[in-house]
């Protein structure tokens, strides 16, 4: 009877799995934050920060963001697109955040109610938190 060395046969599988484990285990995390920068009349200008709050490097990032009466009219540093929701994503320059790095863009827009909105912010690095 021939017999098998199974701890031979598992070892490519074992350093496969730990490098599958390894990725599960250590998702990259971030805060995303809406922050109302100023009001005014019918008008608001607000910033929405990303920081890296996980282990490793992220090379860019995606948010996204719904009003219920507000609407944006312009925004700088970040694409932004869509008519609400919103989604932005990172330009070449903001994109890398080091763990602990933050980077932020910017919203202006118009009130319904004469009240600025404080929407969720998602996207998958928020979503991760």
């Amino acid at each position: 009877m021939k017999t098998l060395n199974i701890t031979a046969a598992l070892k490519p599988l074992t350093a496969s799995a730990l490098l599958i484990f390894s990725a599960i285990a250590s998702p990259v995390f971030a805060s995303c934050e809406y922050i109302i920068e100023n009001q005014w009349g019918t008008g608001f200008t607000a910033s929405i920060k990303v920081t890296n709050s996980g282990s490793t490097p992220v090379s860019s990032w995606t948010v996204g963001w719904q009003y219920t009466a507000n609407k944006m009219t312009s925004s700088w540093n970040a694409t932004v697109s869509g008519s609400n929701p919103y989604s932005a994503t990172s330009l070449n320059w903001n994109g890398s955040l080091q763990p602990g790095q933050s980077t932020s863009f910017g919203i202006q827009g118009d009130t319904v109610s004469g009240a600025a909105e404080k929407p969720a912010v998602t996207g998958s690095l928020c979503s991760a938190v």
